[in-house]
């Protein structure tokens, strides 16, 4: 059977669909045609922000907040780790501070100034297991 290729754009798209699906529009809205904003329900109840980059121009990436995505392990998805302790730094060609991430990230309090882990899935299953094992997310509780 020969394999069935799709633009980038069609992926997206279809991930777009997918997220629309499963999770609510966060709180900061989304950004045109440039970025998802999401808030994932984990089945314990907790909330969970996603930044999907939805721009043709760029792979699919998926930002999530760093807690989230250590504690569903190593799930056989591309990732890169982006550490609040590397915003607002100065550019060394230009001399001007950036905040050093995308822009879209800056209007969701909860994923604005936290660690972060960007995931770029390659297809629409890498997208669902990684959405369905942020979705398991269970809090781990002390007991006193």
């Amino acid at each position: 059977m020969p394999e069935i290729t799709i633009s980038r754009l069609e992926f997206k798209n279809a991930c777009t669909a997918f997220l629309d699906q499963v999770a609510l529009e966060h709180a900061a809205g989304h950004q045109g045609k440039l970025a998802g904003r999401y808030t994932l329900i984990a089945d314990g109840g907790t909330r969970i922000g996603i930044m999907f980059e939805k721009s043709e121009k760029t792979q699919a990436h998926c930002w999530v907040e760093a807690r989230f995505a250590d504690s569903i392990g190593d799930i056989g998805i591309e990732h890169k780790r982006y550490m609040a302790s590397d915003l607002y730094k100065k550019n060394p060609k230009t001399g001007k501070i950036s905040y050093g991430r995308h822009a879209a990230l800056k209007s969701m309090r909860d994923l604005c100034n936290a660690d972060l882990v960007r995931f770029t899935p390659v297809d629409a299953a890498e997208l669902e297991r990684l959405v369905n094992r942020l979705k398991a997310y269970e809090p781990i509780t002390v007991g006193l």
